[in-house]
């Protein structure tokens, strides 16, 4: 079938990057990926997550089709399908790597409160896992700061997870060792706003 093959294709480095910029090839698996109900659905959201495991795809697929992140970030949280779920969580996981494309991930619309929901409502530990990785990459960039301040229960959630190792399960101590890093990357950021808020105001300059 045509997806069997273009599964087969995108594994391959030296066809992946064609694929990406091949519009018609894409814009067709966003669209199969918003019909949950079709057999089809997760299907297209496998070719789409593994064209993402490759980072000189990331960028492109970001800035050149604008309806990437929203279908990513619908199906994350409308698909029916646990496995559609978690690819286009290891989509986004993949995507924020890429330091260029934190802020247009954190900054779609829902995203944040999205991953925040995954966090307490999943049916895997890949969802969970793929969904705390996510926030903890995009707490990596200053600008998405606001992003994790007005989702409401977002910092609750990543602490609630950061506190899930006491079970002794493998997945429950990587869910909360990224927690836990998310948590001190948001302190990291949220200090050195108040040090410099701090010496603004030492200095003279707050008073304006």
């Amino acid at each position: 079938t045509a997806f069997a093959s273009l599964l087969c294709l995108v594994k391959s480095k030296e066809t992946v990057n064609f694929i990406a910029r091949e519009d018609t090839i894409i814009d067709a698996l966003l669209k199969v990926s918003l019909q949950f109900y079709s057999p089809s659905h997760v299907r297209a959201l496998t070719i789409l997550a593994h064209l993402t495991r490759y980072p000189q795809n990331c960028h492109l697929l970001v800035f050149k089709y604008l309806s990437f992140l929203p279908v990513l970030q619908e199906v994350a949280s409308d698909s029916p399908d646990a496995e559609g779920r978690r690819y286009a969580l290891c989509a986004l996981q993949n995507l924020s790597v890429d330091t260029s494309c934190r802020a247009p991930v954190a900054h779609t619309a829902n995203m944040v409160k999205c991953l925040t929901n995954r966090l307490k409502h999943y049916e895997s530990k890949g969802e969970l896992i793929a969904a705390i990785a996510t926030l903890q990459n995009l707490a990596d960039e200053p600008a998405n700061l606001i992003q994790f301040t007005t989702v409401k229960n977002c910092v609750a959630s990543i602490i609630e997870v950061a506190r899930s190792d006491d079970n002794g399960e493998k997945e429950s101590d990587l869910a909360s060792y990224l927690a836990k890093n998310t948590l001190a990357t948001l302190s990291h950021w949220f200090r050195r706003i108040a040090t410099s808020g701090s010496e603004r105001i030492v200095n003279g300059s707050g008073d304006r």
